[in-house]
């Protein structure tokens, strides 16, 4: 689709001149299919004349979406960061475990390596996420229980996860990403604000609340769908001009 079309489908504020500008840079930085997803997800359809809207709310979409992959990924790397440290520090006395699975790639042969010799926490910081995730899939039911205060569901809760953090680090619109299934407080569903809650439930939970009870990932991702506007030399909190079935509602 050409950039022109995408433009004419948008109404703009008559009184901020900036938007036009704000439009351009836009479809520059994350191009034109990605506004084209955007917009239909909002409702716009591109064979219909008649189909308009406003670029205020394309543009708080588009903002939340990135406040929200900055945040979760924040997030995953400290998931990633406490199975590492889970496991390097239970077996660092004891390296030698039957669960340990080699990848295809020689830096992920974990197994062979261990085997051979290499302190298991360079071993484990040395590979990716996902193969730091296989390995949990055969560590002792202990472990699971110790490592997660919801082990319930554990592997097919990782494997969402992992999905998640591929999404968010190829920077795909959230809003119409096809997540994978996983189970929270019992209820199995694959929307991307069960996903998010999936990843808090798997955090130590120091992190899904924060220590006073009013932070963590619950706090970050809930104020995400605030911006700071500048009155009168005093700074507040706005709400996004935001559809509500997409604020994702941590409670």
């Amino acid at each position: 689709m050409e950039k022109e079309k995408i433009i004419k489908k948008l109404i703009f504020n008559q009184n901020i001149d900036t938007e036009i500008n704000d439009v351009e840079f836009y479809l520059r930085v994350k191009g034109v299919a990605f506004h084209q997803r955007v917009m239909t997800h909002l409702g716009v359809d591109f064979n219909d004349s008649n189909s308009y809207i406003e670029w205020v709310k394309v543009s708080a979409l588009l903002r939340y979406d990135k406040k929200l992959r900055d945040k979760i990924y924040i997030y995953l790397a400290t998931l990633e960061e406490y199975i590492r440290a889970y496991l390097s520090n239970k077996y660092e006395n004891e390296p030698v475990q039957p669960f340990w699975k080699n990848g295809a790639k020689s830096r992920h042969n974990v197994k062979t390596r261990i085997l051979n010799g290499e302190n298991i926490f360079d071993v484990l910081q040395s590979i990716e996420f996902g193969h730091l995730l296989s390995q949990v899939e055969n560590v002792s039911k202990d472990d699971i229980n110790e490592m997660f205060d919801y082990p319930y569901a554990i592997h097919d809760n990782l494997g969402a996860v992992k999905e998640l953090r591929n999404a968010v680090s190829h920077h795909v619109f959230l809003m119409d990403y096809k997540f994978m299934n996983c189970v929270v407080n019992g209820i199995n569903n694959n929307t991307l604000e069960h996903n998010i809650k999936n990843l808090r439930q798997l955090l130590p939970k120091e992190y899904r609340f924060g220590k006073n009870g009013n932070g963590g990932i619950t706090a970050d991702i809930d104020n995400c769908k605030y911006e700071k506007a500048n009155s009168s030399r005093i700074t507040e909190k706005l709400l996004m001009k935001l559809d509500s079935r997409d604020i994702v509602n941590m409670n």
